[in-house]
């Protein structure tokens, strides 16, 4: 019989996180928004404990990817803050890629800075998937790569790139010219100084604010073949692409959770008219469809973790994890809202963090 029960290791991998995003995600979260970023301190106490370097051992990471594990991690991070959260995963990607479909020339050089102890903490990638006209599925990419030789030409443009401003290396998502389907989609290692690319850092942004973010504009961009992740139209691109969608759906995932839980603790300690207001089928109801909700939508996410780790055929999965990347954002924009409704005016107060996950929710679009 099928079932998702995490094995004795991920239990004991998912118990750390909780208790780091617990401990210091959840703590930290509103200064982080202050200044835009995560602290080094706290940058250094994931590097540490190994939930951010799924890299081969012998770069010295912690082992390679498993997606289910990591999709759990995601949660209980996104269930400290998800603006943090999406800091970490959203560097986390672009040597993550590299590690899945790219040359061992390109793992030796890129991998081992993001597993030192020493400065391992201070690196950040970057994965530029979404553009302005679509959201983040791989159909909706519309870059374009065109083979010139030994060269390519870039064009196109890129929103919400995460660490896109400062990052090293910058990988990005185009389609080549002239190919159908999803073996035209691949990913490219983008040099550090790229004439006709232009960088705008994103700013006043509504939601995920600790995770600072840039657009991309490509213009007739020229890039080595060489920059090439793998070969035309292998699929460890539209996997990596794939991976990062079910991150970002455990993270929401964790964001819905915390705005329930808060919520239902706020519900249950308010009293009105002599009660609690959680007695009050206005407020019973949404809590409780809620909770329903955010079960099915684990199930969908750990249902497509599982495909991404069993390698199957690379169509199911992109069905499985768009449907699960579709329902965790939605859950995450919902839940929020609802938690800043039950709690009323208090909902929109900073002194409460939910006004703050209902932004980041709003922003993971």
């Amino acid at each position: 019989m099928l079932h998702f029960s995490p094995t004795e290791e991920q239990e004991e991998i998912r118990h750390l996180a909780r208790s780091i995003a617990g401990e210091q995600l959840r703590t930290q979260a509103r200064s982080s928004e202050k200044s835009c970023d995560i602290s080094p301190t706290l940058m250094q106490i994931l590097t540490q404990t190994g939930l951010i370097t799924p890299f081969p051992e012998a770069y010295g990471g912690s082992g390679p990817i498993e997606a289910i594990t990591y999709a759990l991690i995601a949660e209980e991070l996104g269930y400290g803050d998800g603006s943090l959260a999406m800091n970490c995963l959203g560097s986390l990607m672009g040597p993550l890629t590299i590690a899945l479909t790219g040359s061992s020339a390109q793992q030796e050089r890129f991998i081992p800075p993001f597993c030192s102890a020493g400065t391992g903490s201070t690196q950040r990638g970057s994965f530029a998937f979404a553009e302005p006209t679509g959201g983040y599925f791989p159909a909706d990419i519309t870059a374009t790569a065109r083979q010139d030789g030994d060269t390519y030409i870039l064009n196109g443009s890129k929103r919400n790139v995460v660490h896109g401003a400062h990052s090293d290396p910058r990988i990005a998502m185009f389609r080549l010219d002239g190919v159908e389907g999803l073996s035209s989609l691949c990913a490219f290692v983008l040099p550090e100084d790229l004439d006709g690319l232009q960088i705008t850092p994103d700013s006043d942004k509504l939601g995920l604010i600790a995770a600072p973010s840039a657009s991309y504009t490509f213009t007739n961009a020229i890039v080595p073949a060489s920059a090439l992740l793998g070969k035309p139209g292998h699929v460890g691109g539209v996997r990596a692409a794939m991976l990062y969608m079910l991150l970002r759906a455990g993270i929401a995932c964790g964001t819905a959770r915390a705005a329930f839980e808060y919520a239902s603790d706020y519900a249950q300690e308010r009293i009105a008219f002599g009660r609690p207001i959680v007695s009050y089928q206005g407020i019973a109801f949404p809590l409780a469809e809620m909770a329903m909700k955010m079960d099915a939508v684990r199930l969908l996410l750990w249902n497509a973790v599982v495909n991404w780790d069993n390698d199957v055929d690379v169509q199911i999965l992109l069905r499985s994890a768009e449907a699960a990347h579709h329902q965790a954002l939605k859950l995450g924009k919902a839940a929020t809202i609802d938690a800043v409704q039950v709690m009323g005016g208090a909902g929109f107060m900073q002194d409460h963090p939910v006004e703050m996950w209902m932004r980041n929710a709003a922003a993971m679009e």
